[in-house]
């Protein structure tokens, strides 16, 4: 991770565990749709949504996949 980040959402937790042990490269991201949090960048989609079940959303920009857990405040 190029930043740390102590998430206490039990989804974003499980979301990077899940991600460090499939082997890829977690990622604290500000993006779209105001999310703040953990994700991961990938070229195929179901490199991430394989590695974990928490349930995600997605983005493209045209390079690549940025998978993310479903936004929702923090606290919840």
């Amino acid at each position: 991770m190029t930043e740390q980040h102590a998430y206490t959402h039990p989804h974003h937790q499980q979301f990077v565990a899940d991600i460090e042990a499939a082997g890829l490269q977690p990622e604290h991201y500000r993006g779209r749709f105001n999310w703040e949090g953990p994700a991961c960048r990938v070229d195929d989609l179901q490199d991430a949504l394989g590695a974990t079940k928490v349930p995600c959303q997605w983005d493209t920009m045209g390079q690549g996949w940025i998978v993310y857990p479903k936004a929702y405040a923090e606290s919840q």
